[in-house]
């Protein structure tokens, strides 16, 4: 998968922040962070089918492309696959979350701020030069250099989607969206031309999820616990950017040991924890700016 010339192609960034401004850099609160944001990040990657591909996992962040035809660009049915592929995006990264919230028994500041995150979409188009790497297939080039510059941009926003001016014509969305002019300037590349959508996910939701059953919130809460418990094993410090790195390896090394040390009392006593916190009712779902509150059932309880 190697040439000498380089290939057009759409990139497209899928990145994950929101951590940083409020995470505490202890041991436990980094692992169980790091844990959370791998199944995020897998959500993201089992969503990523043709006509996309994965390039690379980037810690928090999952580097996709789209190859296209030498100049014919890409096809219409193409344009509405990736349109309705990066909603999708937003939407599956929002239930995830929501989910990994509702299940964990954990109160670490990590685990009680999933909700919190958010995702941001970069999406450019140009071209990349392909080399091969083991298995993986490795972009190099000045686009490649311009959709990660734009990680780094003046938008006003936790969640949105960022495309560049050439990008805009190789996308059609399923729906009419307010995209947003702007422009971004990098001392080295110069001024690149943005259009943003900022989705509304949390603050309209469209249909109140339907409540999982008992069955299920036991088996999704004693999943992610299984996970937190044994995070310490699973992750090596520095390995997400968006996370701070305070703990020492002195102190990252004594957790990882006193879990293994405590496992044979409190993975049985997390079944019991699990148990309690599946069997809770569950809490109402809430508008986040009309002044509603839902019931479990979606049913509306009127204003608050």
């Amino acid at each position: 998968m190697s040439g000498d010339a380089p290939e057009p192609v759409l990139l497209i960034i899928a990145d994950i922040s929101g951590y940083t401004r409020y995470m505490t850099a202890n041991a436990k609160t980094l692992s169980h962070s790091h844990a959370i944001i791998t199944e995020l990040v897998k959500t993201i990657v089992r969503q990523s089918e043709l006509p996309l591909e994965v390039a690379k996992l980037e810690g928090d962040a999952v580097f996709l492309f789209c190859r296209k035809e030498k100049d014919q660009g890409l096809s219409a049915e193409t344009k509405r696959i990736i349109g309705a592929k990066l909603f999708t995006f937003f939407q599956i990264f929002a239930e995830k979350a929501g989910e990994l919230g509702r299940s964990t028994t954990c109160t670490c500041n990590a685990c009680t701020n999933i909700e919190k995150l958010r995702l941001k979409i970069i999406v450019h188009s140009g071209e990349a030069l392909f080399h091969k790497v083991l298995n993986f297939a490795e972009l190099a080039g000045v686009d490649v250099i311009i959709a990660h510059r734009l990680l780094k941009n003046s938008v006003a926003a936790d969640e949105y989607l960022l495309l560049t001016e050439a990008a805009r014509q190789e996308v059609e969305f399923p729906e009419k969206i307010n995209l947003v002019s702007g422009t971004e300037t990098y001392d080295d590349l110069g001024r690149i031309k943005t259009l943003v959508y900022v989705p509304d996910l949390r603050g309209k939701p469209a249909v109140a999820p339907e409540e999982p059953a008992f069955p299920e919130r036991f088996q999704q809460a004693w999943s992610l616990y299984w996970k937190l418990w044994f995070a310490p094993f699973a992750v090596r410090a520095g390995k997400f950017r968006h996370l701070t790195g305070g703990a020492s390896s002195l102190g990252r090394t004594g957790f990882a040991v006193l879990t293994a040390v405590l496992t044979p009392l409190f993975l049985p006593a997390g079944a019991g924890f699990v148990l309690l916190h599946a069997l809770k009712a569950p809490a109402p779902v809430q508008h986040a700016g009309d002044g509603h509150a839902h019931k479990a059932d979606g049913s509306c309880c009127g204003r608050r």
